[in-house]
């Protein structure tokens, strides 16, 4: 038996796997709970005398329509460890039998005619036999079991026919679904790999939706049973699902189309995903998303509830992407590496410049200052102050002074009439209500509105004299490299 199945479903159930076996009566349970605990539970029992005690409890089984079970047993009756793998994984593993539901043709299991009275530990009384076993099987549903395994049969086992089993076969099925316990049905049958068996099962598991395994539980292997128990593992809820994208997609922003339609799709396909089996189908729809190459299952931990899923998009979505920000495209190699050449250089301009930028937008006056290579050294001296000597090494280098200057720009045109004049107004006061954009996009005299408030800005720059502007910078240096000991007056 795989140690990683057992550590996962024993992250599953925090190390107590009960197996609830239940179904009609007289289909193969209790052979079933017979041959685990022979292949896979009492092999495993470390102390010799715990194993002798477990063999011991074993439940009977016979062919037949006799029932066996009188009521539910558990089974070893004691909690037994077990250690399974190279890691020696500890578990505890018990099977939970029961009669089952009470099917036509059936007899009690002392085989006494009429309505058999028995005691429970759920009435004072003695109640029907019948009503016993519904009681103790559902018990054994709802409250005692971890995994249920639903044994029904084909119509090749102790010669009760497939319509017999149906209906009890459905009820069972029922209460599994609507308490959410996970649950997988085998299909107990002589000829497990005959045609008309297969053919009953695809239709059982279509219709119940819920993995159907066809086997002769008399000689049932250790291999099947493992296949049995991985089932009704990936029968347990998801709890958690990572998508994992191409790492580019995390320079986009959250809304753009590429990302939005992947979060999109991913919310909406959700709701078909409630067990761990479900995720392929999930990872098969997103296929259906015209951009995506493929997407594929990478990892799935059933004993966590956790999977992963990894999707790849075609080669021309990060063209497109990329032609976005781009004023041309770029086709060639020679291109392209053009483009990362310019981009290194701003982007290392950009960097010496950008606190200096933020300063001056948020406190009107930034300062970027000069890196090692900007500064000119004049030649080292002897000083002497008093009867102290030292040396002095004087540098001048360049720094770039940024200052905010709020510039006002104004659009006063006559246009005449009065009716056109309110027709502008309305334009315009709608755009800067409702639109910024379409405002600054508001034709006039075949200009757009934004191109006319540059102009008066540019017009603004221009006038302002070169003496002025050097006269501005000489000034700003004597305020930097002298400080405050000097008065500087502007006269306008």
């Amino acid at each position: 038996m795989s140690s990683k199945l057992y550590e996962q479903i024993a992250e599953r159930t925090n190390g107590d796997v009960y197996l609830g076996v239940v179904g009609p009566v007289r289909v193969g349970k209790s052979t079933f709970v017979k041959r685990v605990m022979e292949l896979v539970v009492i092999p495993n029992i470390v102390e010799e005398s715990e194993r002798l005690r477990a063999q011991d409890e074993l439940p009977q089984s016979s062919p037949g329509n006799v029932i066996m079970t009188a009521e539910p047993k558990f089974v070893p009756a004691h909690g037994t460890n077990i250690y399974l793998g190279e890691e020696q994984l500890r578990l505890q593993i018990r099977l939970v039998d029961c009669v089952g539901y009470m099917i036509d043709g059936i007899k009690t299991h002392s085989g006494e005619e009429g309505q058999k009275l028995v005691h429970t530990p759920w009435h004072n009384d003695a109640i029907p036999f019948e009503e016993a076993a519904r009681i103790g099987t559902d018990k054994v549903i709802r409250d005692h079991s971890t995994i249920g395994i639903v044994v029904t049969t084909d119509g090749t086992v102790n010669n009760i026919p497939r319509r017999a089993a149906e209906s009890a076969e459905n009820e069972i099925i029922t209460q599994l679904k609507e308490i959410g316990k996970p649950f997988v049905i085998v299909v107990n049958s002589k000829t497990p790999g005959h045609l008309e068996t297969l053919q009953l099962c695809e239709e059982l598991q279509k219709y119940h939706e819920v993995p159907v395994i066809p086997v002769a539980v008399d000689r049932m292997t250790a291999d099947e049973i493992q296949y049995i128990l991985q089932q009704a593992l990936y029968e347990f809820p998801i709890t958690d699902i990572e998508l994992v994208k191409p790492d580019w997609t995390d320079v986009l922003e959250p809304d753009h189309f590429v990302n939005n339609q992947i979060t999109t799709s991913l919310q909406e396909w959700l709701q078909i995903v409630s067990k761990m089996r479900d995720v392929k189908e999930l990872a098969s729809k997103f296929k259906e998303v015209p951009f995506i190459k493929t997407a594929e299952v990478i990892e799935a931990d059933p004993g966590r509830g956790s999977a992963c899923i990894q999707i790849d998009l075609k080669p021309e979505v990060f063209q497109e992407v990329c032609d976005e920000w781009l004023d041309e495209p770029i086709t060639s190699k020679k291109d392209w590496l053009l483009f990362v050449k310019e981009a290194s250089t701003a982007k290392k301009a950009y960097h010496r410049f950008a606190d200096a930028l933020e300063a001056a937008k948020t406190t009107g006056y930034g300062v970027s200052l000069p890196s090692i290579q900007d500064f000119q050294p004049s030649a080292p001296e002897i000083i002497k102050q008093n009867n102290f000597f030292g040396v002095s090494l004087k540098a001048k280098a360049s720094s770039l002074h940024i200052i905010r200057v709020d510039m006002e720009a104004e659009f006063a045109p006559l246009l005449g009439s009065e009716f056109h004049s309110q027709q502008l107004l309305k334009d315009l006061k709608h755009g800067f209500l409702h639109d910024r954009d379409a405002l600054w996009e508001t034709q006039v005299f075949g200009t757009s509105l934004v191109e006319v408030m540059k102009e008066s800005i540019r017009y603004k720059t221009e006038s302002v004299s070169q003496v002025a502007k050097k006269r501005m910078r000489q000034t700003i240096e004597r305020m930097v490299n002298e400080g405050d000991r000097g008065m500087v007056t502007f006269i306008l």
